[in-house]
C-alpha cells in the first residue's frame, strides 16, 4: 500500500507531498493542479513509465521541471 509520495521537480509539482490513508483516497482539485501528473507519477515510480511517456505524446525531459539558474 503506497502511504506517502513526494514529488520535487514533476511536471507541475516543484515541491509536494501527499499521505494516503488507509482505504479509498481521491485527488481532488481544478483542472491544471495536477492530479493526472501524481498519478503518472505512482505509475513511473511502480513501472518505469506511464500512459502518455509509452505514446510518445511526452519525452521525459517534458517531465521534469526546469528552473533557470539563479
Amino acid at each position: 500500500m503506497i502511504t506517502r509520495l513526494a514529488l520535487k521537480n514533476w511536471r507541475s509539482h516543484e515541491d509536494s507531498e501527499f499521505e494516503f490513508a488507509k482505504g479509498t483516497n481521491v485527488l481532488v482539485g481544478p483542472m491544471g493542479s495536477g492530479k493526472s501528473s501524481t498519478m503518472d507519477a505512482i505509475s513511473f515510480a511502480l513501472f518505469g513509465t506511464f500512459p502518455n511517456l509509452q505514446s510518445k505524446k511526452l519525452k521525459l525531459d517534458d517531465i521534469i521541471m526546469s528552473k533557470p539558474a539563479v
